[in-house]
């Protein structure tokens, strides 16, 4: 599925509020807070407008969500993930799933509240004492995302429920909000690792986060 004219932008800019309010130690998930939005109706050229891809960036590392088996190591504590109103109300539908794999959800009169405000319409998913994401659970030794296995279990099209910054990583969008490229820290997790030989095949998980966020690529 690709983002098109207007709904391109709108979710691009919530997107980016997103990823400038996570907030852990000194990482900053964008290069850029802002990302160019545009005004007015757009053109018919402008509907059919894609996001480019940084073809030798993203080719540079073999990339495969398969969990971990360290929280040093995993995305799910890199970062204070933030949802905007919409997000919030993507997940909440979805507590009583989401707390078959992460118990500590459930209070003896519902679901605890897991949202905290950082700013008007942005809420900041909490974490455990270790930086780990309320959301993340263990199977077989290895951090998963009770989000992401919902919406596998239930046959759900990726981002019904789990946040689009999630999705995103470990790319992220260029200074002019219009090209996905590799994101700096990308390697600081396990799922990623340098390639020894060049390629220009994309990563199987890389290329569904390109062609979700709508990237154009013939690979």
């Amino acid at each position: 599925m690709g983002w098109h004219g207007g709904q391109w932008k709108k979710s691009l800019k919530s997107l980016s509020r997103a990823w400038s309010l996570c907030l852990k130690r000194k990482i900053i998930p964008l290069r850029s807070k802002r990302l160019p939005l545009g005004k007015g109706k757009p053109s018919t050229s402008e509907s059919k407008r894609v996001v480019g891809i940084d073809l030798k960036a993203i080719c540079s590392i073999d990339h495969e969500c398969r969990g971990c088996s360290e929280v040093s190591e995993s995305c799910c504590a890199k970062y204070d993930v933030c949802v905007s109103e919409e997000g919030l109300k993507k997940i909440i539908p979805y507590l009583p799933e989401a707390a078959k794999f992460c118990p500590h959800l459930k209070t003896d009169d519902g679901f605890a509240n897991v949202f905290e405000k950082a700013e008007k319409g942005v809420y900041a998913i909490d974490t455990h004492d270790n930086g780990l994401c309320v959301f993340a659970y263990e199977a077989n030794g290895l951090i998963r995302c009770s989000l992401h296995t919902i919406e596998k279990n239930l046959d759900l099209p990726l981002g019904t429920i789990k946040p689009e910054v999630c999705i995103l990583w470990p790319l992220t969008f260029s200074d002019s909000g219009d090209v996905l490229t590799l994101h700096d820290d990308a390697l600081s997790c396990a799922c990623s690792s340098p390639r020894e030989i060049p390629s220009i095949r994309i990563s199987p998980d890389l290329l569904k986060t390109i062609q979700h966020f709508g990237g154009e690529t013939s690979t």
